[in-house]
């Protein structure tokens, strides 16, 4: 080897050791950053001539398993869905009340039954009816109260789906910007390492409020599709829109989350609410929160009152009409038992104005009201309260497709209905602990394999350090032989 070959050797050499170092040391340094990928930096042998002359440094790369990534980006997507159901639903768990509880909805209905039982006893007491309108306002109040609940419920998640799409804007507008600057960086042949450690941070975000399937191209830029293969991010992006609505009742229908596709000659966005729906992320959660959740507990809890006003409307006694309408709508009216009319009731049920200024209805009927044909024998007639008590014994046919049996009794179809939001939100609950801690041991590995473990850092910085020695004392032997050569031609 030749006096230049060597020192070529040694120069190279010194460069390379130092570069690598300093990749070697910012991996110490960012050994606790979450988002940080572990860098390293290859060596290859220079050829000159066909022979060797030192080495070159190659651009610094990141050590990231895409496989394992994938897999952490989905089930970040499934967690994130099931955080926010279990969210909602222990909210809604706690507006109707767990089973057992003495405020829940089933526990107001039991209440007034038994104060029906008293009333049969002694129906000429003026406490026992005033006991049993007492009994009626709380439940009806509580129907108004859960209602409340489920609408603000709705509101809040409707709400939160105007936030997310802004933030699942805001990421696709940061994945494109690094986009270009990675695809340009590559071009160039410099690294893009440190880059798509940043990218890749809002690709784990964005995963997070939705389903996305990522696509690498050969340029290093991001494509990114929703999960029903819709496009978010190509060459340009295309953004979520969303119109938050301003008032929920019971019956309002939330608006539906688009999409700026950019196709030509279509009039309006296309809606995406079912496709987001389906999968996966917070969005999803959202959607199903306020699309289909709660608009099932909504419809139970007015399958309820509805059938609870039907029931307690009129009472044929010994062929005679007994008109009560215990419950009625704001109007005063008991909504026809008919498939449809239940919807919205229990945001407007309310105990009958003209039972509450005349308790003794409750033992004579309404003989203000024409359809009435009852005549009560005296003040200590019981008929009425037992034929309402024979409304809580009885089984009742409820509407059917709400997740609830459909032949119950009142009080067995309002514990099942309590009963059934604890259990939904428990299923959720369990659901959540295992794919959070599936997630975990995905992120374990991920981490494991692609992020820095200082021990390994530090041996390969030992190491580097004596290769740095060494083609210092190369160079040195080098500059002596300089020197001495000088000397001879001196």
């Amino acid at each position: 080897m030749s006096i230049s070959s060597a020192l070529l050797a040694a120069t190279s050499g010194l460069a390379a050791s130092q570069s690598r170092i300093d990749v070697v040391s910012r991996n110490v340094a960012n050994a606790t950053n979450d988002d940080y990928t572990r860098k390293s930096q290859e060596v290859t042998t220079r050829i000159i001539g066909g022979q060797a002359q030192g080495v070159d440094v190659g651009v610094i790369e990141r050590s990231v398993n895409e496989g394992l990534l994938e897999d952490l980006r989905t089930q970040e997507a499934t967690v994130a869905e099931l955080e926010t159901l279990d969210a909602y639903l222990e909210r809604l768990v706690e507006a109707f009340g767990r089973p057992g509880d003495n405020d829940s909805i089933s526990a107001k209905i039991t209440d007034l039954k038994e104060t029906i039982q008293a009333l049969s006893i002694a129906p000429e007491l003026g406490a026992n009816q005033a006991e049993v309108l007492r009994a009626a306002e709380a439940v009806a109040t509580e129907f108004q109260n859960i209602t409340d609940t489920i609408n603000d419920l709705r509101k809040e998640a409707d709400r939160a789906i105007a936030d997310t799409v802004e933030l699942v804007n805001t990421a696709l507008e940061n994945i494109d910007t690094l986009n270009d600057e990675i695809a340009t960086r590559k071009t160039e042949g410099r690294t893009t390492a440190d880059l798509e450690d940043s990218r890749d941070k809002f690709v784990q975000e964005l995963s997070q409020y939705m389903n996305i399937n990522v696509i690498e191209r050969s340029n290093g830029e991001l494509t990114i599709l929703t999960g029903d293969s819709r496009l978010l991010l190509d060459d340009t992006t295309f953004p979520l829109t969303f119109t938050e609505t301003a008032l929920f009742t019971s019956t309002t229908t939330g608006q539906p989350l688009q999409i700026e596709d950019g196709l030509a000659g279509t009039a309006t966005n296309p809606d995406i609410s079912s496709e987001v729906s389906g999968g996966d992320g917070t969005l999803a959660g959202l959607l199903r929160i306020r699309d289909t959740l709660l608009v099932e507990a909504q419809d139970q809890l007015d399958t309820l009152a509805h059938e609870l006003a039907n029931d307690l409307d009129t009472f044929t006694i010994n062929g005679t009409t007994a008109v009560l309408n215990l419950f009625v709508d704001g109007a005063g009216n008991v909504p026809a038992d008919a498939l449809g009319n239940e919807q919205g009731f229990a945001e407007v049920i309310q105990v009958n104005p003209d039972v509450l200024a005349t308790p003794s209805y409750l033992v004579t009927g309404d003989t203000t009201d024409g359809a009435n044909t009852y005549v009560a024998i005296g003040s200590g007639d019981h008929r009425i309260a037992n034929a309402m008590l024979d409304v809580f014994q009885a089984t009742q046919t409820f509407v059917s497709g709400f997740g609830l049996t459909a032949s119950n009794s009142i009080e067995g179809f309002a514990a099942e209905l309590v009963g059934f939001q604890a259990n939904q939100h428990a299923s959720f609950e369990s659901q959540l602990t295992f794919e959070t801690n599936y997630r975990d041991t995905i992120e374990q590995a991920y981490r494991d394999e692609s992020g820095v473990n200082t021990d390994e850092e530090l041996a390969k910085l030992i190491e580097l350090e004596a290769a740095f020695a060494a083609s210092a004392r190369v160079l040195q032997s080098v500059q002596t032989a300089l020197d001495e050569l000088v000397n001879i031609i001196r």
